[in-house]
């Protein structure tokens, strides 16, 4: 049963705290879903909850810097069972039994969704009607589009959306607005009329987290570490020794690289609690 369109859907409505299935998805690439992705991992660990994480995508960013393990859901390795047709529900099936067996096992989940997979999850989800799960399992479901400035973004944001509309009327849409190419919000008053009205009534339907800009150098060196933002956080314990031995950089590239990371990593953890209030619940201060 779709929800009520006249229904308030700034609030996301779980039921209680967690399990949840996050699904990180944009239907494009380099919008910032790896970057969401470990914000929301380092937000389950300072919780202390569990989080079992799954990528559909071809680069494995997200088992390359989160440091646990993470299940690869990947095409050419789901096609023996069934000849050699492609059955989009075989690729998402050990995801689909972690998420339905939440429930019972009281563990959440992450998936990342690489851009150009985005349709055949999609088939995958239709085909398996996890929609029906969510109502009849109670399953707390939430697809995490991501966005960041520019036309195209937001068109395929639009169209992102749209799918989860028709396959996923029940979950809990949230919209993720990455800053780090300008304000998403800001860069739409140039786009065509129609882009920009489906944009501002997305913003307006769903809630919305707000992902900083970071500084450009400290960024691209974020970009080629293979740490978690809570981990290079750390670094100033040591008077920033580790930063430097990790960095390769001078003292004083090291030192900017923790501040601003700290900076961006504490207004990401207030987003996502404010999100997920339940993981914040346990947190001091």
């Amino acid at each position: 049963m779709k929800k009520d369109s006249n229904t308030d859907t700034k609030t996301p409505g779980f039921a209680e705290a967690g399990p949840a299935a996050l699904i990180l998805t944009s239907d494009e690439g380099a919008a910032g879903k790896t970057t969401t992705a470990l914000q929301l991992v380092t937000a389950f660990s300072l919780a202390g909850l569990p989080l079992d994480l799954f990528q559909m995508d071809t680069k494995r960013k997200l088992s390359m810097k989160a440091g646990v393990p993470v299940e690869s859901l990947l095409v050419p390795e789901h096609r023996e069972s069934r000849g050699d047709d492609l059955v989009p529900s075989d690729i998402i099936a050990p995801w689909y039994r972690a998420v339905t067996d939440a429930p019972q096992t009281r563990r959440s989940t992450l998936l990342e969704v690489g851009g150009a997979l985005a349709p055949l999850f999609h088939v995958a989800i239709a085909d398996l009607d996890l929609d029906e799960d969510i109502t009849s399992l109670g399953l707390q479901v939430m697809p995490l589009v991501v966005c960041k400035a520019g036309e195209d973004s937001a068109s395929q944001m639009i169209r992102e959306l749209k799918r989860i509309e028709r396959n996923l009327p029940n979950a809990n849409t949230v919209l993720v607005l990455n800053h780090y190419a300008g304000d998403p919000t800001k860069a739409i008053s140039y786009c065509q009329e129609d882009t920009r009205k489906a944009f501002m009534s997305a913003i307006k339907r769903y809630p919305v987290i707000e992902m900083p800009k970071v500084r450009a150098r400290s960024m691209a060196i974020y970009e080629r570490l293979q740490a978690l933002p809570s981990t290079i956080v750390s670094w100033h314990a040591d008077n920033y020794a580790e930063a430097i031995r990790q960095t390769g950089a001078p003292r004083d590239e090291a030192k900017i690289l923790v501040k601003d990371i700290a900076e961006w990593s504490a207004i990401m953890q207030d987003e996502i609690c404010r999100i997920l209030p339940f993981l914040g619940e346990d947190r001091d201060g």
